[in-house]
C-alpha cells in the first residue's frame, strides 16, 4: 500500500479514513510478514509481488492451506512450489526467503510461450493471474479455464468474476449484445482510485465495510464523463457469490 502512504502523506481527514478502508478486520487476520529475496540479475520482483499478495489475502491463504491433493508436475509443479514457500512464510525463522523454486517452476511451465523466464522481467499482474490459473489446473478436473464449478477450486470460487460487457452510445443509449466472460483480475487506475476515495471520504464520517466495492464502481464510471461517442460498460453477474477476495 505504498501508494496510499505517499498519496495521503499529509495525514488527517481523508487520510485517516482511507486507513480505515485497509485496516484488517481483526488482529488475528494479520499473517506473518517476511521478505522475498531478489538478487542482482534475478529480476524476480514481479513474482515476489504476486506471491506477497496471495500470502496476505486471508481467504486464499486459509483455503490453500486446506488443499492436500493435486495433479503434480514434479519439478515444474507450481502447486508444490507454492506449498513450500507458504510453509516457509509460516514456520521459517528467516526474515528473507528465496522464491527460487517457484521462479523455476513458473519458467518451466511457460517455457513454450517464452513467458516468465529466468532472469527476465515480467508483469506482476499477469503473473498473479497466471498463478491462479495454474492452481486451477493442478486441483480441478475441469480443463476449461472459463467454466469451473468445483467447490474446492480457489481461483474460481474466491476470485472469478462473471461479467458481461456492452457498448453503450452516449447519445441515444443504444446498447450492443452483451458479451459474457470470466475475469480473475480487474484493472483500474490508481490515480482515479485515490481521487474517488478522497471524494467519498469527504462526505462521510467514517468508512464502512461496503465502501471498497462502491469505490471500485465509482472509479469505473468516472471514465464515462469523457466526450467519446460511446463507452463500454461491465456488469458483475455473480455479485452474491464472488469474488470473495475483494
Amino acid at each position: 500500500m505504498s501508494w496510499k502512504r505517499n498519496y495521503f502523506a499529509s495525514g488527517g481527514g481523508a487520510a485517516s479514513g482511507v486507513q480505515g478502508l485497509v485496516t484488517p478486520r481483526t488482529m488475528t487476520s494479520i499473517a506473518p510478514s517476511k521478505g522475498l529475496s531478489n538478487e542482482p540479475g534475478q529480476n524476480s520482483c514481479f513474482l515476489n509481488s504476486a506471491l506477497q499478495v496471495l500470502w496476505h489475502l486471508d481467504i486464499f491463504r486459509r483455503s490453500f492451506r486446506q488443499l492436500t491433493t493435486h495433479k503434480c508436475m514434479e519439478d515444474s509443479c507450481i502447486f508444490c512450489a507454492l506449498k513450500s514457500i507458504f510453509a516457509q512464510f509460516q514456520f521459517s525463522s528467516e526474515r528473507v526467503l528465496p522464491s527460487d523454486a517457484l521462479r523455476s517452476a513458473l519458467a518451466k511451465t511457460f517455457q513454450d510461450e517464452q513467458r516468465f523466464q529466468l532472469g527476465i522481467m515480467d508483469d506482476a499482474a499477469e503473473c498473479f493471474e497466471n498463478l491462479l490459473m495454474r492452481i486451477h489446473f493442478h486441483i480441478s478436473t475441469e480443463s476449461r479455464e472459463d467454466i469451473c464449478t468445483a467447490k474446492h477450486c480457489i481461483p474460481h470460487q474466491k476470485f472469478a468474476m462473471t461479467l458481461f460487457e456492452q457498448c453503450v452510445c452516449n447519445s441515444c443509449g443504444a446498447t450492443s449484445d452483451p458479451l459474457p466472460f470470466i475475469q480473475m483480475v480487474h484493472y483500474i487506475s490508481t490515480t482515479s482510485l485515490c481521487n474517488q476515495a478522497v471524494r467519498m471520504l469527504e462526505c462521510r464520517e467514517k468508512p464502512t465495510p461496503d465502501m471498497f466495492g462502491e469505490l471500485l464502481w465509482r472509479t469505473n464510471i468516472a471514465y464515462r464523463n469523457c466526450f467519446s461517442k460511446y463507452f463500454f460498460t461491465q456488469t458483475l453477474v455473480n455479485r452474491e457469490q464472488a469474488p470473495k477476495a475483494i
